[in-house]
């Protein structure tokens, strides 16, 4: 896997349909190999073409704490 840097910006390639009809991602490049594709006929005009910039790091391993406190329901007799 490949080192991403905040700001880093990658182009994905969007092309065909998955069997619920929904865009598949087949390829990610950066600028220079989208150019390079794009001169080889392997990216076509017609083609979406997403363009992603990292904006930061999510620490996916430890769970985001709720800030919501729970009240404690006292129950009187």
């Amino acid at each position: 896997m490949a080192k991403m840097v905040k700001g880093a910006k990658r182009y994905l390639l969007l092309r065909g349909r998955d069997e619920n009809g929904d865009d598949i991602v087949i390829d990610i490049f950066s600028k220079k190999e989208l150019d390079v594709a794009l001169k080889e006929g392997r990216v076509k005009e017609e083609d979406d073409v997403v363009k992603v910039e990292l904006m930061g790091k999510v620490d996916l391993k430890t769970p985001g704490k709720s800030k919501k406190r729970r009240k404690s329901i006292s129950r009187s007799n």
